[in-house]
Order: C-alpha cells, then sequence, then structure tokens
C-alpha cells in the first residue's frame, strides 16, 4: 500500500508539472506580438488605448530595454489622457489625479524610451508629450518652478531640429501653447503667436495650430485675424493624429465665431 501511495503521489506532482507547463504554452501562445498592439493603437479609443497599455506591458517583461516598445507604451498613455482631458484644452483640477494616474508613468516609460534612442523623433514626441502631461500635474506655475519649463523647452527645440513638421509640426504647437499657458514673466502671447504661426506654416492641415492662433488674435481684438482661423478650423477636418480628441475644440471655434458676429453686430 505504501508503494501504491508513493507512485500516486509522484503521479499527481507529474501531472500538476505538465499542467503547469501547459498553462505556460498557452499564455505564451496568446502573448500579442508588438504588431498586433500597434494594430490596436491604429484605432484610437479609450478602451483601446487601456488595451494596448497592457499589451505593451506583456511584451516589457520579456524586452524591458526595447525603446520602441517603451515610447509606444508611453503614448498609449497620453492619447487616454488626451480622451480624459479634452486634449488638455484647459487646465483644471479635476485632471490633476488624471495626469498623476497616466502622465508619471507615462513620463517614466518616456524618458527610459530616450535615454536609450535620444535622437529618435518618434522617441523625442514622446518624452516631449508625456513630460508635458506629468509636469501639468503640479500645475503650470509649480510646474515652472520646479524646472519644468528647461527640459520641455529642451525638447521641444530638440523635436523641431529633428523634423519640424513631425506630428503635425509638434514642436512649434507645444512651444506655442507653453508661452500660452505660462503666467507671467515666463508667458508671452507674441511668442506663443510667433509658434503657432510656424506651426502653421509647417503643416497647414494641422488644426490645433490654427485653433490656438485664433484665441490670441481674438484676445487681441484682431477679430477678422481670428474669424479667418476659427473659420479654418470649422470647415476642415482634423487630422488623424488629432481626430481623436478634436470635437471639443470645434465646438469652443464655433463658440467663438459667434461672439465675433456679436461684437460686429455692436
Amino acid at each position: 500500500m505504501k508503494r501504491i501511495g508513493e507512485k500516486t503521489l509522484w503521479f499527481g506532482v507529474l501531472l500538476l508539472l505538465l499542467g503547469l507547463s501547459l498553462a505556460a504554452a498557452q499564455t505564451e501562445a496568446v502573448k500579442p506580438t508588438l504588431a498586433e498592439v500597434d494594430a490596436i493603437m491604429a484605432v484610437k479609443t479609450v478602451e483601446n488605448c487601456k488595451k494596448a497599455i497592457e499589451g505593451y506591458k506583456a511584451l516589457l517583461k520579456d524586452d524591458p530595454n526595447n525603446y520602441e516598445i517603451l515610447y509606444k507604451l508611453a503614448d498609449a498613455h497620453t492619447y487616454l489622457l488626451d480622451f480624459k482631458t479634452d486634449g488638455f484644452l484647459e487646465e483644471k483640477d479635476e485632471y490633476k489625479p488624471l495626469l498623476k494616474e497616466y502622465g508619471s508613468p507615462a513620463n517614466d516609460y518616456a524618458d527610459k524610451a530616450y535615454k536609450l534612442k535620444p535622437q529618435s523623433k518618434e522617441v523625442v514626441a514622446s518624452a516631449l508629450r508625456a513630460y508635458a502631461f506629468h509636469s501639468s500635474s503640479f500645475g503650470i506655475v509649480k510646474a515652472i518652478f520646479k524646472g519644468a519649463a528647461g527640459h520641455f523647452k529642451d525638447l521641444a527645440n530638440q523635436l523641431i531640429k529633428l523634423d519640424d513638421k513631425f506630428d503635425g509640426a509638434m514642436g512649434y504647437r507645444f512651444m506655442g501653447k507653453f508661452y500660452l499657458m505660462a503666467p507671467w514673466p515666463v508667458g508671452s502671447d507674441r511668442k506663443s503667436l510667433s509658434y503657432f504661426k510656424k506651426g502653421i506654416a509647417a503643416s497647414k492641415e494641422t488644426l490645433f495650430s490654427h485653433y490656438y492662433a485664433g484665441v490670441l488674435y481674438f484676445e487681441d481684438d484682431e477679430y477678422e485675424l481670428a474669424k479667418k482661423e476659427f473659420t479654418f478650423v470649422r470647415d476642415n477636418p482634423p487630422t488623424a493624429d488629432e481626430d481623436y480628441y478634436f470635437a471639443t475644440y470645434k465646438k469652443k471655434a464655433n463658440e467663438y465665431l459667434a461672439k465675433i458676429d456679436k461684437k460686429k453686430k455692436k
């Protein structure tokens, strides 16, 4: 009986080990490829961003120093933040928990990618986008006093040098938004507008720069110039890179056009 019991025990152990091996093999079999996760992110939705984050994380476990996985993982976080903050159209206190939840890990992943591949424009753009959200979690004023402005501008200027047209002239756009949102004495409407004009010249089809140029013209009482920019935003489709978050910008552009019409009637 004792020998039978031992055999039964060992047989059970073998079955258990076999079961664990099969389970591991099945898990390995369903692990996505990088191309498959990229395909998920090709259609940007909140749900797809979350799925992509999990997919990239799974891939990163086996290849922790893969800069491509790292920057794409950072981007999935920041795209999710674009959805949840309407492209960070306004700075709101209610966004701060979200900025910490997604902005901080995005910045960590992007920073690791940047250290591995600092001359890649995709990586620099990812680092710039992630750092913008991460530093915004402090609030604009605190971020500037913490020294965020210097690193932010370094990344934006590096992207401009690498490719000033990349991602809808992202380097110019982010510099324009920085000077628009930063408080005095750092902020400057004049500098902001100059960067948005450069953004328009480099990538006319990108609506983001047109929208903010319109805002600055409006605030300076240049209503005809503002109307031209807001009309462009109203009448043209957003690019693929801004389509997933730009509905609120379109709505605001129409509101500005209505304000301009009222002012003209006075």
